[in-house]
């Protein structure tokens, strides 16, 4: 019975192991950095900025590349307009260049 359990906990492996080979590679989009933050404070720092007229601030980060929907507002965020800020299930301080 053991060598049986041992053989199907093996063979479960290989299995996931190949799905995970073969799995879609997740859209990716050009982002930056640009935390959510609720006190003009920031704006003391010389990459600190203001979000339009949202009443939040932000400090600017370098460009990174991510997935998609790890980004603010899963891709739909916008810092001047309707974006995801600190307690939202999809915040990130990780936006899309390009909302999709």
């Amino acid at each position: 019975m053991k060598k049986i359990i041992q053989i199907s906990a093996i063979g479960t492996a290989l299995l996931l192991s190949a799905s995970f080979a073969f799995a879609a590679t997740p859209e990716m989009t050009d982002g930056f950095v640009c935390p959510v933050i609720k006190t003009e404070n920031v704006l003391n720092s010389p990459k600190g900025g203001t979000l339009g007229d949202t009443g939040h601030y932000t400090i600017g980060g370098p460009d990174v590349m991510v997935p998609v929907h790890a980004t603010n507002g899963d891709g739909t965020g916008v810092p001047p307009g309707p974006h995801s800020m600190p307690g939202d299930t999809d915040y990130t301080a990780i936006w899309a260049s390009q909302p999709e």
